[in-house]
């Protein structure tokens, strides 16, 4: 009786000692306007410092309004392997999508304060989300987000780095408050735009981590193609560090979100992002994929985003790099082990073009050798269209997880209606779908995910578009074409108006047979049959034939 007694009280020992607790870092603090101090005749009113907790500092300066306040040693003593990290914004008198998020810096130990630029500070970026446009007077009038943020449990417990720093936690909402004064009611005069809480929910074992390997990179860095970049005329961001010891498992975490509003900006335009370390691509990723919809409760201030009426699937992720209210992802690049030494990370968006020189992707990273915890499936990369002949298409990817199960979303380029109708095909076990159905004169846009254990789904990838669907005889009057013989025995001739630079020819399967740069092609080892050529012309424009081989 004695023995189980002990093993019952354990049990609920065990079941304490994991029970999660609440560290509530911040409770209903006011923010105010990014731009207070640019000669618009605002201060900041006495309720900016009294409304925040004991000991907090208040960072108010260019496009940024940030409070700062020291985790008590005993609330990280509290500080569990798990973290999750919940905020609640509440609307005041800020009625646009911007910026906010959260930061761990760490401050020379003993530090009262501390200014945004000190050079002894160390800050990375560890929630990264946009608010909404929201009407205070119109419900709901809180939007919630969450992280899971394990990775900062090991640096909270990192005995090296508490003997040197103090560790504080900023929280910080962009907003501006003079549009609100005159389209929201209640809003004249008033230049607060937000008010937030903060907490950490916390579980698990509490133990001092001298294997904690952490190396902050960039914060919020500008990213672009005309005055932030290391490549004239690329975006393309390049950072060097040097490791004094081998780091085993290196994990790099990263934040970007697009930003440009202006007519055709950054913000509306999807964009392959590539990662590499010293020159090997390590992650592949497009910004988006996600239905904007579940967003929508939260957008009641009337806006160019939503609509009146609720958007497809294709008619959100054809052009979203995120939804106003939605957290931005915090992305983890396994590394590998890195050896000591100096390494370059590479960040590139080949195709961004920043339309008027205008947006920017701002950019944090940093390097340790823990992750979050968080539960992703992982998106495709690598999706292309492998060939295009007359009513086929052969699409393929790269699974960046362990998924053998995905999902291809088709429908015809800006058509979100009944007549572009959207078509899933799931697939099973080879990263590729082929088509052979399509649509004569049509353009079509395609997507694809990742479909992973535990009923997860990665976002969408995509999209890629196609060429017009045409049959053989409906492209000959474009470039004045002809090829002949057809039937051919062995040399069949190409005859243009256009530059040819390059000629396929496939089965009807879709399987390519031969390539050549020419516009004389040997096919006499191709058996007798019916055949598709494709050609490509140097001004990028597509045309296939029937091609029959005796």
């Amino acid at each position: 009786m004695k023995k189980k007694l002990l093993f019952i009280c354990g049990i609920f020992a065990l079941a304490a000692f994991y029970k999660s607790q609440n560290i509530t870092v911040f409770n209903d603090v006011p923010f105010y306007s990014m731009y207070h101090y640019l000669g618009e005749g605002q201060t900041l009113p006495n309720e900016a410092y009294s409304q925040i907790p004991t000991g907090a500092i208040r960072l108010h300066a260019y496009e940024q309004d940030i409070i700062s306040r020291k985790l008590t040693d005993s609330e990280i003593a509290t500080i569990g392997k798990s973290i999750k990290m919940n905020i609640v914004l509440t609307a005041a008198c800020d009625n646009y999508d911007r910026l906010a998020g959260v930061n761990l810096v760490l401050v020379p130990k003993g530090s009262t304060s501390y200014t945004y630029d000190q050079g002894d500070i160390k800050r990375i970026e560890i929630g990264r989300f946009i608010t909404p446009f929201m009407n205070k007077n119109i419900s709901p009038t809180q939007v919630p987000y969450s992280f899971q943020i394990d990775n900062v449990s090991n640096i909270l417990h990192d005995s090296s780095l508490a003997s040197v720093y103090d560790f504080w936690i900023e929280f910080r909402a962009d907003g501006y408050s003079v549009a609100a004064q005159t389209q929201v009611s209640g809003c004249a005069d008033r230049t607060d735009v937000f008010r937030g809480n903060l907490e950490f929910v916390t579980s698990g074992t509490t133990t001092t981590n001298d294997q904690n390997f952490f190396l902050p990179l960039t914060y919020r860095q500008k990213f672009n193609n005309y005055n932030a970049t290391d490549v004239t005329g690329q975006t393309t961001k390049l950072v060097s560090f040097t490791l004094n010891q081998d780091v085993p498992n290196a994990v790099l975490h990263l934040i970007t979100s697009n930003h440009g509003s202006n007519s055709g900006g950054e913000e509306y335009v999807k964009r392959v992002h590539n990662i590499y370390i010293d020159d090997n691509l390590v992650s592949q990723y497009m910004p988006g994929g996600k239905n904007c919809e579940d967003y929508r409760q939260y957008n009641t201030q009337s806006n160019g985003i939503y609509g009146t009426t609720a958007k497809t699937l294709r008619g959100w992720i054809s052009w979203n790099n995120w939804c106003p209210g939605d957290a931005i992802p915090n992305r983890e690049i396994p590394l590998g082990n890195l050896s000591a030494g100096t390494h370059v990370i590479k960040i590139d968006v080949p195709t961004a073009t920043f339309v008027g020189q205008q947006g920017n992707f701002p950019l944090s990273m940093y390097i340790q050798n823990q992750k979050s915890g968080d539960i992703v499936c992982a998106a495709p990369y690598d999706f292309k269209i492998q060939n295009q002949i007359g009513t086929s298409i052969q699409l393929t990817w790269k699974e960046a997880g362990n998924s053998n199960q995905w999902q291809t979303l088709w429908g015809r380029r800006n058509v979100f209606t009944s007549a572009g109708a959207e078509v899933y095909r799931d697939i099973e076990n080879q990263a590729s779908d082929t088509r052979t159905d399509l649509t004569l004169n049509w353009f079509y846009e395609t997507y694809v995910k990742s479909k992973c254990t535990n009923d997860l789904s990665s976002t969408w990838f995509g999209p890629i578009y196609s060429t017009v669907v045409r049959l053989g005889t409906q492209d000959v009057d474009t470039k004045k074409l002809s090829i002949y013989p057809n039937p051919v025995k062995d040399f069949i001739n190409i005859k243009s108006a256009g530059k040819v630079n390059k000629v396929s020819v496939y089965n009807t399967e879709g399987q390519i047979l031969l390539e050549a740069d020419s516009t004389k092609i040997n096919v006499s080892k191709i058996p007798s049959g019916m055949y598709l050529m494709k050609i490509d012309f140097a001004d990028g424009e597509v045309q296939t034939q029937k091609l029959i081989k005796q």
